[in-house]
């Protein structure tokens, strides 16, 4: 497959097969065995819903007004859907090829990266009015959040950079260089410190060796500190402020790679291609979405052991938490739902 910036079909096309291309790549298998499971699991599923449209990629929650904000790989849409009953409350209609959402909570606004335009489209949580559109070029992909800094760090896998944006003023304000094809990103606001997953692989699906890396980043001087090896492929790059810890998902390993102090200090079995990643601060659990394997590992942070693994739709890309809830949803790439799953206190 060869990608053209102006088929917009093409490359959604592409990006809708992209988890199965590198499962098959990296010779993986969808079986996967639960191991050394110590604890009874705290984290149930509690019910599937639909997900408005079809191609559902990322979830961000508003916990605010309780509504999740879903984005639609192939149609360039963003569904607002009720989680209690899986109600269609609106359709936000972008165009593009859109992908990573989130939810500012403090201001309630929402940001989604279209992949194959060069945007970053802002959207209004409570009018659903597309209020901004961000032109950082090449293909962004992540998104995290500072409100400390008042910016925004877009993970760009065309130009090999993670683009700074200035909010509310939605300036792109300067670039950053890391390693190849940077699909994930996040922000520590502790530290002050960006973690960008060189994942390594191209919008082709073409596999680069020296993508096994983590750049962490200052985000006030913009300077990249560090250049963690952390194993093959991460997709995802998530910090936890709580424990000093990034963990990132190996598309290439099936495993959950624990970085501390600039260092892998633990892997972590997960199923096949782990790709999104979220964390549930007050209940500290880690859920990570085996697009290959349709299923969730959940991890208990506090020892970093699997408690269990649970089954989703297909091929599971993003994962939304509600700390107000203690829900978490996920949504199913290749069969158009959300599976909801409830997190039990510790």
């Amino acid at each position: 497959m060869r990608f053209k910036r102006s088929k917009k079909t093409a490359l959604a096309a592409g990006l809708s097969t992209l988890s199965a291309v590198s499962v098959a790549a990296f010779g993986v298998s969808n079986a996967y065995a639960q191991t050394n499971i110590k604890n009874p699991p705290q984290v149930k599923v509690v019910n599937t819903l639909p997900a408005g449209a079809p191609t559902p990629h990322f979830i961000g929650v508003d916990q605010r007004t309780d509504q999740l904000f879903i984005s639609h790989l192939a149609q360039g849409t963003v569904t607002v859907v009720n989680p209690k009953d899986g109600k269609l409350i609106h359709t936000i209609d972008l165009g593009g090829v859109v992908h990573t959402v989130m939810v500012d909570q403090s201001t309630q606004t929402v940001y989604v990266t279209d992949i194959a335009r060069g945007l970053v489209d802002v959207i209004n949580a409570k009018t659903y009015a597309l209020e901004a559109r961000i032109n950082v070029g090449g293909n962004p992909h992540g998104i995290a959040i500072s409100n400390s800094l008042h910016k925004l760090f877009v993970s760009n896998i065309g130009t090999n950079q993670v683009d700074v944006v200035s909010i509310p003023s939605n300036k792109l304000i300067t670039t950053i260089d890391v390693g190849p094809n940077p699909w994930g990103v996040s922000y520590d606001p502790t530290n002050h410190m960006v973690y960008a997953a060189n994942t390594g692989i191209s919008l082709q699906g073409v596999a680069n060796p020296n993508g096994d890396t983590i750049s962490e980043i200052n985000a006030m001087t913009y300077q990249v500190e560090n250049t963690v090896t952390v194993g093959a492929h991460p997709w995802w790059a998530l910090a936890d402020s709580q424990n000093n810890t990034v963990y990132a998902g190996l598309a290439g390993a099936n495993e959950v790679a624990v970085v501390k102090d600039s260092m892998v200090v633990q892997d972590i079995p997960a199923g096949a291609s782990p790709h999104g990643l979220a964390l549930d601060t007050k209940t500290k659990t880690l859920f990570v979405n085996d697009s290959g394997s349709n299923q969730v590992t959940v991890i208990d942070t506090k020892d970093n052991e699997v408690l269990a693994t649970l089954p989703t739709g297909v091929q599971p890309q993003g994962v939304g938490i509600d700390e107000k809830t203690g829900y978490a949803y996920v949504s199913n790439q290749g069969s158009a739902t959300v599976t909801v799953l409830k997190v039990a206190p510790k």
